[in-house]
């Protein structure tokens, strides 16, 4: 399951983040670890708004595929 298919108020925790190694280095930095659990808080001109620890984070579709989830 991906990040994508999360809808306003869900909760997962992060297994894993695949893709481009600069993509995965940027999300590291912003918290985007496996084990981390995100909350969707909205979605905003194909974004999806996520709470991140104590932070909010826009993520585009694209990169909401390559964002791998469990339940919670």
């Amino acid at each position: 399951m991906t990040l994508a298919t999360l809808k306003e108020g869900e909760r997962a925790r992060l297994v894993r983040v695949s893709g481009d190694d600069a993509v995965k280095h940027h999300l590291g930095a912003l918290g985007f670890v496996a084990g981390t659990v995100v909350r969707v808080v909205g979605a905003s001109y194909g974004n999806l708004i996520l709470a991140v620890h104590e932070s909010r984070i826009a993520v585009n579709e694209a990169t909401a595929q390559e964002i791998e989830i469990e339940a919670v």
